[in-house]
């Protein structure tokens, strides 16, 4: 979700010095996309394309061909299991803010713009971590600046959780189930995961205003789009809220829609978990709506109840999810302060208990919600992390903590940050 520019410092992120150094080399072989293809590599230039940001020709999955691994940190594809979702920690209820990375730092391989021209890398929404310290980010162009893209980017960290440098790589293109690039303002990039087998899921809030549904869309490693999954109708927008006389009141709000996405369960129990930033336009509370993975069709839902505005705030909203087990899971929301920046918390919710409301077009405000609990205040003391939106899991520090990573989307802004926080739980 886009929101007005707010100012950048209300206490300034460590600024890592970051140095040139031997970078690993992902194409090791023909084939691979011409997206990802340099994407984590030392240079390379791109052949000219049409400004229309023509596709990449090859349809090779590039995941699988990055199974063979960056030198030295092991495969970049997990084996199932082996990511993702993971039990809670054990009688935790806080949360540790133990590093802020400014990724204006990073190091930004040549000729990192897609395809079709120079294209500015910012607006990262969504995250997920792929393999040991590589994480693809989700940029929320609407396709008016550049193609609708993921950066690869290395976010190694020391054993304390903290960040020295970082390193940004040539965008990977989403494109439609054609292989074309999708057009401008016709999707809404939000959030991002990558299955363990290779596949990337991503979901766009659409555009109420226009009558665009939001979408959750399966694509291979390549980012070409295979199938979509079939979302509740009276998640659905009217045909346009603008035209007279269409009746409002029912689906997505415009821009506050398919803001969170995380993958819990495995095999024929993997599912999709989808949260949306706000209320349903029938509603009082969010809704937190599950998918079977494999036949993109929904099979419960949950109500999720925003917490109040912090004072002097509004526009309050969940901006990410995170799975920890099959019923817990990890969310952020945030809200602004008007000329101070963003307040924001992170919450560990669970299902359990809960009503399922799968089929109710309107929630009556009777059902039970998921249950939540604080971890972590962002801000007690007015400090402004930027507009938080990411969410990713982060290694395992040396003392056992588990960590996350919070990214922060700048709206393409010269007053906002793209920010890497590095966030320990337990």
């Amino acid at each position: 979700m886009t929101h007005p520019e707010q100012p950048c410092a209300v206490s300034a992120p460590r600024r890592a010095h970051v140095g040139r150094r031997s970078l690993p080399r992902l194409a090791r072989s023909a084939g691979i996309s011409a997206a990802l293809a340099v994407g984590l590599t030392a240079g390379g230039a791109l052949a000219a394309v049409p400004a229309a940001w023509a596709a990449p020709a090859s349809s090779v999955d590039t995941f699988s061909l990055l199974s063979s691994g960056l030198p030295g940190i092991g495969p970049v594809i997990p084996a199932p299991g082996t990511l993702g979702p993971q039990p809670p920690v054990p009688g935790a209820a806080r949360a540790q803010l133990i590093d802020t990375y400014d990724l204006a730092t990073a190091e930004r391989d040549k000729g990192s713009a897609a395809p079709g021209g120079d294209v500015p890398f910012g607006g990262i929404s969504g995250l997920d971590r792929v393999t040991d310290d590589v994480y693809l980010g989700l940029s929320d162009d609407r396709a008016e600046k550049g193609p609708v893209r993921a950066y690869p980017m290395e976010l190694p960290r020391d054993k304390a959780g903290h960040t020295a440098s970082a390193r940004i790589g040539k965008p990977l293109l989403l494109t439609d189930q054609e292989g074309k690039p999708y057009a401008k303002g016709s999707v809404d990039p939000e959030s991002i995961r990558v299955t363990p087998e290779g596949s990337i899921v991503w979901t766009s809030e659409g555009d109420a205003d226009h009558g665009i549904a939001p979408a959750i869309t399966v694509a291979d490693g390549s980012g070409r789009a295979q199938r979509q999954f079939e979302i509740p109708d009276y998640h659905r927008p009217p045909a346009s809220d603008k035209a007279p006389g269409t009746g409002a009141a029912m689906g997505i709000q415009n821009n506050k829609a398919y803001e969170g996405l995380t993958i819990t369960g495995a095999g024929d129990a993997a599912r999709a978990a989808v949260l949306t930033e706000d209320p349903l336009k029938q509603d009082k509370r969010n809704r937190l709506t599950f998918y079977d993975l494999e036949t993109g069709r929904p099979t419960a839902e949950y109500a999720y109840q925003l917490d109040p505005d912090d004072p002097g705030a509004d526009q309050r909203g969940a901006t990410e999810i995170l799975a920890e087990s099959e019923s817990s899971f990890l969310v952020l929301e945030r809200n602004y302060v008007k000329g101070q920046g963003t307040r924001g918390k992170l919450y560990r919710i669970s299902t359990s208990g809960a009503t399922d409301v799968l089929g109710t077009a309107t929630l009556s405000g009777q059902e039970k919600p998921v249950s939540k609990e604080t971890l972590l205040d962002f801000s007690p003391n007015g400090e402004n992390p930027d507009n938080i939106e990411g969410l990713a899991w982060g290694p395992t520090l040396q003392d056992g903590r588990r960590t996350v990573l919070v990214s922060t989307d700048n709206n393409f802004s010269d007053s906002q940050r793209s920010l890497i926080h590095t966030i320990a739980l337990g």
